[in-house]
């Protein structure tokens, strides 16, 4: 178990600095779409982003665009990338309590995040911006954080990320943005970088997220037994930050789907493709990888010096 976690958190920060995630190639396409935004053919296009969600691929073009397509008037936002996400996530506010509906009425958290990005950074490549959203607000606090340091130390293990070593964030935030994201293949300059060690199938293989099945973790058979005590509602009313109903509600539906979602998420999991090779150190990602190839289209008068900018 301490291998496998460690052998994921040695890769965190390649999809923040190298455009591995797939809200990269989301923001892409939504632009694309916002070109000719009453185009039916167009949102078919989301089906190439997700191909491991065998329902997705079965969907209409115009389910496509209710769900992906959408503030597409909104291209000139520099939060455009991340909107959809915001607005997913902002139903969690129906879980919130009156208490707390009353001390928020009024705050606008997006306005806040606006006002408090670089001042060029409307001038920023559109990737740039996305790939800044993600490192500087996401990444920090949740992924090495919720996920990678609060569990590895709980545990005595502290975590080194080669690929957040500041040379290697320098040297990535050389590269052209085209050269990162290309067409929708995410990682490029790293896939090209490393496609001498690699296996084929694995350097062109798509990426797959790791998807916990949250649900039948906490309510499937062995879940743990502090759920239903920090769930009861005496204990979410003395919090006073949510609505003992409707967490009530939420609880008994992921009670009652808890072996479907964990046989969905066994089915629709990648198989392993293999041994999974050990990840280089900070030095060999710059000296044996990513530097030398990143010279050769230097040569050619490639680089976008231009493109350092949403590291800084």
């Amino acid at each position: 178990l301490m291998a496998s976690a460690a052998d994921r958190s040695a890769r965190e920060g390649s999809d923040e600095i190298m455009a591995g995630y797939d809200i990269f190639k989301e923001a892409k396409l939504r632009r694309f779409c916002a070109r000719q935004p009453d185009s039916l053919r167009r949102p078919l296009l989301f089906k190439r982003l997700y191909p491991y969600l065998p329902k997705l691929q079965a969907q209409s073009a115009a389910y496509l665009k209710a769900f992906f397509a959408t503030d597409l008037d909104a291209v000139g936002d520099p939060l455009f990338s991340h909107l959809p996400r915001f607005r997913s996530t902002s139903g969690a506010k129906l879980f919130f309590s009156g208490d707390l509906r009353e001390t928020l009425a009024g705050y606008d958290a997006l306005d806040e995040l606006r006002s408090g990005l670089p001042e060029d950074f409307a001038r920023w490549h559109p990737l740039s911006q996305a790939q800044y959203l993600e490192t500087t607000y996401l990444l920090p606090g949740y992924i090495l954080s919720a996920q990678g340091d609060r569990m590895a130390m709980a545990h005595s293990v502290e975590g080194r990320f080669p690929f957040l070593d500041h040379r290697v964030v320098e040297v990535a935030a050389r590269i052209p943005p085209r050269l990162k994201l290309n067409g929708l293949t995410e990682k490029h300059v790293l896939r090209e970088a490393a496609r001498d060690v690699l296996p084929t199938r694995m350097a062109d293989r798509p990426k797959q997220p790791y998807r916990a099945p949250d649900s039948a973790s906490f309510f499937g058979k062995g879940a743990p037994g502090y759920v239903e005590r920090l769930l009861s509602g005496p204990v979410v009313a003395r919090s006073g930050l949510f609505d003992t109903r409707a967490v009530e509600r939420l609880a008994r539906k992921d009670a009652s789907t808890a072996s479907a979602t964990m046989q969905r998420s066994s089915e629709s999991s990648p198989r392993s493709s293999g041994a999974t090779p050990s990840w280089p150190t900070p030095m060999r990602i710059r000296r044996f990888h990513i530097r030398p190839w990143l010279k050769e289209h230097e040569r050619h008068g490639n680089t976008d010096h231009g493109a350092r900018a949403h590291l800084h």
